[in-house]
Order: C-alpha cells, then structure tokens, then sequence
C-alpha cells in the first residue's frame, strides 16, 4: 500500500522551517518594523490556515492507509493547534495594538510553543 500520509508532515515541517528561519528573519532585518507588522500580520494567518488544512489532510490520510494510532494523534493535534494558532491571531494583534504587554506575551508564547511542537511531532511522524 502507498505511503502518501508520509508526505505531508515532511511539507508541514517544511513550511515551519521555512516561515521560522528564512521569511521572519529577513523580513525582520530588512523592513522597519511598521511595515514588518503589517507583513507579518498578512503571513502568520496563511501560515496557520495551511498547516490545518495539511492537518487536515493527514488525518485523512494516515487513517485512510491505517498509519498508526500516533500518527494519527500527532496529524490531529497539528490539525487542532494550528488552527487554535489561527484563532488567537486577532486577540494578539489586539493586544500588540493596545500596548497590553502581558496579554500579548502569552498569545504569542502559546503560538510559538505549539508552532516548535508541530514541528517536532510532524517531523516524529515518520519515525513512530
């Protein structure tokens, strides 16, 4: 049977990578930082919607080729974090916007840390 539910955390790890160390950093060192936040507020949404739209995908996948039952938890929780992610985005440009420090630090705190644990479970994937 074809392994095709390989495939797609290989892309969602991709995309992490890409959008953590290649995009943000250099749009971070060669925009201000006005037009950084307004670039970056057109990215991280797309950003998520993808990773759960691939989430998605996966799950339909690994249960489609019986992948196993940690797959399937780790295509689940890609799914569900990113789009979680996808929905604190509005709350956190809020608080960014009104100076609520505090707020804004968690919001993104969560994004990153669900952002590095995708990444990890995605790339795990192919090894359970």
């Amino acid at each position: 049977m074809s392994a095709m539910h390989n495939y797609i955390p290989g892309t969602v790890s991709g995309i992490i990578l890409f959008q953590t160390a290649i995009i943000a950093p250099v749009l971070f060192k060669n925009l201000d930082i006005k037009e950084f936040g307004k670039v970056i507020r057109l990215i991280w949404p797309k950003f998520f919607a993808i990773i759960a739209a691939l989430g998605a995908g996966s799950i339909a996948l690994t249960y489609a080729e019986n992948g196993s039952n940690i797959q399937m938890g780790i295509a689940v929780f890609t799914c569900v974090v990113s789009a979680i992610c996808y929905a604190i985005i509005p709350a956190t440009n809020r608080a960014s916007d009104t100076g609520d420090q505090k707020t804004f630090d968690l919001l993104h705190k969560v994004s990153v840390y669900s952002t590095v644990l995708m990444l990890i479970g995605n790339i795990a994937y192919l090894f359970v």
